[in-house]
């Protein structure tokens, strides 16, 4: 009498599962067959397809002339001004660049600080970047704050940074919007040249790249470098129509939302945050202004993200993203600590909330870089 033998199907694409032809459907190794049926099957192809979507580098790329460029700097013992945009940043750093200067003075500059809500206090914000920083081996030796208001001191700021620099060149770095080139604007409205060299923009030497060059002696500059890329962050990623959703004109907005183990909160058809185990709790979600936020139970967010894009519920909607492959999953699960932790997606929002020991599954454009850290704002 014959018996009856189970058909296994690839849980991905459906074909039957076969060990004997490569060129067919369903191929799946014998290897893989003779230590035991995976809970859940994939032929070989499906198999391969699935490590390319969910790997990947969350690194910025970075022009290498400019990391050519950063040679130059550690060769003088340069000072290093780094500026980054508080928003969107959530700790992550070109590696590269940041071997390069890590062994110099750096001073850390944190723009946008007027967008931020009055609960946002100097020091929390200057102890976030610190530990940012710090996590890369790099110890700021100066941490300031700057806004975009007309009665911002950019003289002042400039006084304290040229004590640092100790008669040594200046190099100015900063991502794509962070707010870099605003900021020597300001301060040359009230410069001062004092020495026999012009100001002037040209190509640095051996390079084919355009830097800024400030004369600050007769012997020392500033250099301002092009903007490092933000390929990583949402705003790289999405229409220019929604670029102007997500980035913030004004003060950062805070929601606060009550979820628990089953629910979702959907940023629009961009990304969402799920409870996957964890007790009713509430979340904080700062973003900009027009950004808008909805709770779906984690067994329909894929489906609301989809039909979200269709009928515009909750905005900002890309056209950019129609299926689960355009996304990224990460989880955490967070400490048993009851401090307050950020779960940051780069250039689009953060939420935060106290760590009770819960999972939580996030869903974010792919190539986005996301960071878990001790919150910005605690």
């Amino acid at each position: 009498m014959a018996h009856a033998r189970r058909v296994i199907r690839c849980h991905s694409c459906g074909a039957i599962l076969q060990s004997d032809n490569r060129k067919l459907p369903g191929f799946i190794s014998k290897n893989v067959v003779e230590n035991g049926a995976p809970k859940i099957p994939y032929c070989n192809s499906c198999y391969e397809k699935m490590l390319t979507l969910n790997t990947g580098s969350l690194n910025q790329e970075v022009d290498k002339e400019i990391l050519k460029i950063l040679k130059d700097a550690v060769a003088t013992d340069a000072l290093i001004i780094w500026v980054v945009d508080l928003f969107s940043f959530n700790g992550t750093l070109n590696p590269d660049v940041v071997k390069k200067v890590k062994k110099l003075d750096v001073v850390v500059l944190g723009t946008k600080k007027d967008l931020f809500p009055s609960i946002a206090s100097d020091e929390s914000l200057k102890r976030f970047l610190d530990e940012r920083f710090s996590e890369l081996g790099i110890n700021p030796v100066l941490i300031e704050l700057v806004g975009n208001e007309a009665s911002f001191d950019a003289v002042g700021l400039f006084n304290k940074i040229e004590k640092l620099r100790k008669g040594h060149d200046i190099y100015l770095i900063g991502n794509n919007g962070s707010g870099k080139t605003t900021l020597i604007n300001k301060r040359l409205k009230n410069f001062e040249n004092k020495t026999k060299w012009p100001i002037k923009t040209e190509f640095y030497p051996g390079t084919t790249t355009n830097v800024l060059e400030v004369p600050l002696s007769n012997s020392s500059f500033l250099y301002e470098l092009p903007d490092l890329s933000n390929d990583t962050s949402v705003v790289s990623k999405v229409e220019k129509e929604v670029q102007k959703i997500i980035v913030p004109h004004k003060e950062v907005v805070m929601v606060r939302r009550f979820i628990g183990e089953g629910t979702s909160i959907a940023i629009g058809n961009l990304a969402y945050l799920s409870i996957i185990k964890g007790h009713h709790q509430s979340v904080r979600i700062f973003s900009a202004e027009k950004v808008e936020t909805k709770l779906v139970s984690v067994a329909k967010v894929d489906a609301f993200m989809r039909e979200n894009r269709l009928k515009h519920i909750t905005r900002p909607i890309s056209n950019r993203f129609t299926s689960f492959e355009d996304y990224d999953l990460f989880e955490y699960d967070l400490e048993d600590d009851d401090l307050r932790h950020d779960i940051a997606i780069e250039g689009l929002c953060w939420f935060s909330m106290r760590g009770k020991g819960q999972t939580v599954r996030v869903a974010l454009p792919k190539g986005t870089a996301l960071k878990e850290s001790l919150a910005k704002i605690r």
